[in-house]
């Protein structure tokens, strides 16, 4: 096997540079630079109202509210448990952990009920200390994803409050952090399986020497896609940052200003001639109402 392991090695020798060149070259895709790069994916369809309806535009923020932009950019945790607190129009009688949207089994419990973790929120005390709890939320009980969850929560309630839709850079922008996340867990994958691979050569033949080349070139490679994979995954946190803090004073712009485009019927009264002012919607279950002089 010694000829085909030094084949193998030669072959890595190749493309080894030119996957380290790669990795180097995109270095600018893992930082907020990454942004640009939105704009090569879809808007997505055309919406009635246009832009989701939302009283300004993603790209319109930094220009209109360039202050809540910065603060909620650089400082998301704390930006999304003040929006969460506007949302809930001040009154955290209403807060429940994650305000019920991740009730359900997770992790092991998809799979095997009774194992960890199912939420179900409401039962964990939350009306008690309901600050504590939306800090910890924002925080630390998603892992590293925890203000991603907190903010996904804030954009769907309002949406659903006042029935709105996707901005067209929010589309762009999901599909761009889609793409690179998959393309992430790909190179990842590949620079794992050619280390243990590789590793795997160099233990079984020690004593052959284009076994240990290909141990040492496999183990150049995995590092080349492990690097690759790393500077997608530090680009798709640039961009997430970049958007939430758009979305963000786009949301906070539109509690201030924006009204609900639903709203509750009202109960009019008219004068039907009788000089009562019976009202024009009284209630079916009345089974009188017909009788009344016309």
């Amino acid at each position: 096997m010694d000829g085909c392991f030094g084949c193998v090695a030669d072959g890595l020798e190749i493309i080894n540079p030119m996957m380290e060149y790669i990795a180097d070259v995109i270095w600018v895709l893992g930082s907020p630079l990454a942004f640009p790069i939105i704009f090569c994916f879809p808007p997505g369809e055309e919406t009635e109202p246009p832009g989701g309806g939302w009283q300004i535009s993603m790209m319109e923020t930094p220009i209109r509210a360039p202050i809540q932009c910065c603060l909620f950019m650089t400082l998301p945790c704390c930006g999304q448990w003040y929006m969460r607190y506007k949302l809930l129009d001040g009154d955290m009688t209403k807060y429940k952990l994650w305000q019920g949207y991740h009730d359900g089994p997770h992790c092991l419990a998809r799979h095997c009920p009774g194992a960890p973790c199912t939420i179900e929120s409401g039962t964990y005390g939350e009306s008690n200390c309901p600050h504590a709890f939306l800090c910890l939320e924002v925080w630390c009980l998603a892992g590293a994803w925890s203000v991603c969850c907190s903010f996904n929560v804030n954009r769907r309630m309002i949406k659903e409050e006042r029935n709105l839709g996707n901005d067209p850079t929010e589309n762009r922008m999901n599909s761009c952090i889609g793409f690179f996340s998959s393309l992430a867990s790909q190179c990842c994958c590949l620079g794992t399986i050619v280390c243990v691979c590789s590793a795997a050569i160099g233990c079984c033949a020690p004593d052959s020497s284009g076994a240990q080349e290909c141990s040492q070139e496999g183990g150049r490679a995995g590092a080349a896609c492990q690097s690759c994979a790393q500077t997608c995954w530090r680009g798709i946190w640039s961009v997430k940052i970049i958007g939430m803090g758009c979305m963000s004073a786009q949301m906070d712009h539109e509690i201030k200003v924006g009204k609900p485009l639903a709203s509750p019927p009202t109960v009019k009264k008219m004068d039907r001639g009788d000089g009562n002012g019976d009202d024009a919607a009284d209630s079916p279950d009345d089974d009188t109402w017909w009788k009344k002089p016309q």
